[in-house]
């Protein structure tokens, strides 16, 4: 999107008060209240193109074995929730599951989140690798 009344601004620093940047078209320098700030883009009436997935947080989930009886299954398989936080305030969500129990390394996707299916090939990249990342570092506590 762009338009005469649109501004790009450059995020140059961010402390625990404030957030300063920079306008890429006037080189103006500017500072806003951090909580503010954090508002107004929870709130939509800012945007922040996405470009990196700084948190990922990897929750895995029983409910799926708490519907079925033991001798319904056989082996003990995980489901795994994915939620990818972006730079810009969304988060994604996708859902796993093991095809081997209890082996992270099989999980496989089951339920992608729809907006992940139309990034670009670079962002997917980016999400792909921050997922793969977070999902090693969380099996290492499971085993």
């Amino acid at each position: 999107m762009n338009g005469p009344r649109l501004t790009k601004w450059r995020v140059e620093s961010i402390s625990t008060e404030t957030v300063t940047g920079t306008n890429t078209n006037t080189g103006e320098t500017r500072e806003w209240e951090r909580d503010w700030l954090v508002q107004r883009l929870g709130a939509g009436e800012f945007s922040a193109e996405l470009t990196t997935f700084d948190r990922v947080s990897v929750t895995e989930i029983d409910e799926w074995r708490e519907r079925h009886s033991v001798e319904d299954i056989d082996e003990v398989k995980p489901y795994v929730i994915v939620i990818a936080y972006g730079n810009n305030g969304e988060k994604f969500t996708n859902l796993y599951a093991a095809t081997e129990p209890g082996d992270w390394d099989s999980l496989e996707l089951v339920q992608q989140d729809q907006s992940v299916q139309n990034f670009s090939g670079e962002l997917r990249e980016r999400f792909d690798e921050a997922v793969h990342k977070t999902l090693k570092v969380e099996q290492r506590y499971q085993t």
